[in-house]
């Protein structure tokens, strides 16, 4: 039996805690999504198919179209129901669409991206 989608983003959010911290933007867009493609070919039986991502179940890391910068130093990518940040440091934000933080991680440097990151609260 494979595990379920929420298994499997509990994987995520351990695996990720749980590696070392980025030391830029580029290393931490990598570990997001070599994580969380190793969580999924392990825990599934579903092939990365990126044209597929809105039907066959499989979870996929974000994607450079669905970038948008929040300010010089921080990215937000867009995913289903959930916030990726990206600081240029490597700090990594992982929120729902309703604010809740299910990760936060610090870059190498110990910034961490703070909860009122958005640009109106700057």
């Amino acid at each position: 039996m494979e595990a379920s989608k929420k298994e499997r983003l509990m994987e995520f959010l351990r695996r990720l805690h749980e590696a070392p911290n980025a030391a830029g933007a580029a290393e931490a867009i990598d570990l997001v999504a070599n994580t969380l493609n190793a969580v999924e070919d392990e825990m599934t039986s579903i092939p990365f198919d990126s044209d597929a991502w809105m039907s066959d179940g499989r979870m996929y890391p974000p994607q450079a179209d669905s970038a948008r910068a929040v300010s010089r130093d921080l990215t937000r990518y867009r995913n289903r129901g959930h916030n990726t940040l990206i600081h240029v440091s490597g700090a990594i934000r992982i929120e729902k669409t309703g604010g809740t933080c299910l990760l936060s991680k610090a870059a190498q440097n110990g910034y961490s991206i703070p909860e009122n990151w958005s640009p109106e609260t700057r």
